[in-house]
C-alpha cells in the first residue's frame, strides 16, 4: 500500500530587501520573515502569507532565513538576530523558530518559547561574532566575509530531532563553523558537535535512515600555497567516532585571481533523497585530476593531461575560473 500524499507546500526564507544591507536599519530591526504557500498545486501557487518569524526589537534580523520542513508538518526556521553592529563585526543571537501546522498555526511561529525572557524564538547561543567585510579578504582564501552561513535539517524519521550549523568568530581572525543538535524539538541544544576553523559553507542533510551530512569548505594550508577543500562527512552517532569523509576537491586558494564576490560562493546546497545525498558547490576548474581525489567529469572541454580548459571550438584556450559542481554521495548501509 502506497503512503498517503502530503499535501504541497512552499515556503522560503527571506529577509526584507528594504533593510537587507542597511546595516542597523530603522525600526525594530524584525525583517526575518518566510512566505509560504499552503496549496502548491496549482500554478502559479497560490495564496502566499507573509510571516514575520523574529519576535524581539533587535538592530535587525540577519540577511539569512532557513527553513525547513517535516512530513508530519513540523517547520523549523533558523537566522542571526543581529544585536549590535560595530567595526565591521555583527553581534549576534543564533535563533531557531518552529510551527508545528505547516506555518498555518494561529500564531505562526511560535511554538518555540525562549525560557530566558519567555518569547518566541530559542536563542541557542547569543552574543557571537560574526565578521560583515564585503571585500575579498586576502588571508580567508580571497572570499568575503558575510553573515549568510547557516544552515538547518531535520531527521526525516523523528521531527522532534534537528541539527544546525552556523558561523561565527571564536577568536581575533578566524572564522569557525559550529554544529549542534536538539532531540526535543528545539526546546535544549547540545553543545558543539562539530567545529571546523576557517571555514566556510556550511550544509546539513540527514537520509532516511538517519545519517547526517555535513558539507563545507576549509581554508588549509599556509601562503602561498593555501587551498580550499570542500569536505562531505557522513556520520551516525554525531562524531562520536570518526565520519566517513570525502574529500571532494582541494584547489589553489591564491588562483584564479579575484575579480568579482563573491569568490567560491556564499552558500552551496545538499540535500537527501532517501539514502543518497545530493549537493552544489563552487570551486577552481582547472582541470586536474588530483584536485579531485574522488573523481569528476566535466561537462566542458577539458584537457586532463595538459590541465587546460578549451572554448566551444575545443581549440582556443580559456583561463581558469569558478564553476559550480554537482555531487552524490550513497553511504554504505548502516
Amino acid at each position: 500500500m502506497s503512503k498517503p500524499r502530503a499535501p504541497l507546500r512552499l515556503l522560503r526564507g527571506l529577509s526584507l530587501t528594504g533593510s537587507m544591507w542597511v546595516l542597523g536599519g530603522t525600526g525594530t530591526g524584525q525583517t526575518a520573515t518566510i512566505d509560504l504557500s499552503q496549496d502548491a498545486t496549482t500554478p502559479p501557487p497560490s495564496g502566499f502569507t507573509h510571516v514575520q518569524i523574529e519576535q524581539r526589537v533587535t538592530r535587525r534580523s540577519g540577511p539569512p532565513v532557513r527553513p525547513a520542513v517535516h512530513l508530519d508538518g513540523t517547520i523549523y526556521a533558523l537566522m542571526y538576530r543581529w544585536t549590535d553592529f560595530h567595526s565591521g563585526i555583527a553581534t549576534v543571537d543564533v535563533c531557531v523558530v518552529r510551527d508545528d501546522q505547516w506555518g498555518a498555526s494561529a500564531q505562526p511561529f511560535q511554538a518555540l518559547i525562549d525560557p530566558g525572557d519567555n518569547t518566541a524564538g530559542l536563542r541557542v547561543v547569543t552574543g557571537r561574532s560574526v565578521p560583515f567585510n564585503l571585500n575579498s579578504q586576502p588571508a580567508f582564501g580571497q572570499e568575503r566575509f558575510v553573515a549568510s552561513n547557516l544552515s538547518i535539517a531535520i531527521d526525516p524519521r523523528n521531527s522532534s530531532v534537528v541539527y544546525i550549523a552556523w558561523a561565527d568568530r571564536v577568536s581575533t581572525d578566524d572564522y569557525t563553523l559550529h554544529v549542534r543538535r536538539s532531540a526535543d524539538r528545539g526546546a535544549t541544544w547540545s553543545d558543539d558537535l562539530r567545529t571546523v576553523t576557517n571555514a566556510t559553507n556550511p550544509a546539513l542533510a540527514v537520509n532516511d535512515v538517519g545519517k547526517l551530512a555535513f558539507l563545507y569548505q576549509a581554508l588549509t594550508g599556509s601562503t602561498p600555497n593555501e587551498r580550499w577543500d570542500t569536505h562531505v562527512e557522513l556520520t551516525t552517532n554525531d562524531w562520536g567516532s570518526l565520519p566517513d569523509d570525502f574529500l571532494l576537491a582541494t584547489v589553489p586558494a591564491a588562483t584564479p585571481t579575484q575579480v568579482s564576490l563573491p569568490y567560491l560562493g556564499d552558500y552551496v546546497h545538499m540535500m537527501a533523497v532517501g539514502r543518497t545525498f545530493y549537493g552544489v558547490f563552487s570551486a577552481n576548474n582547472r582541470p586536474d585530476s588530483t584536485n579531485f581525489p574522488n573523481g569528476v567529469t566535466y561537462q566542458r572541454n577539458a584537457n586532463f593531461t595538459t590541465h587546460i580548459l578549451f572554448g566551444l571550438n575545443n581549440v582556443t584556450p580559456i583561463s581558469v575560473s569558478i564553476d559550480p559542481f554537482f555531487f552524490k554521495v550513497a553511504p554504505r548501509q548502516l
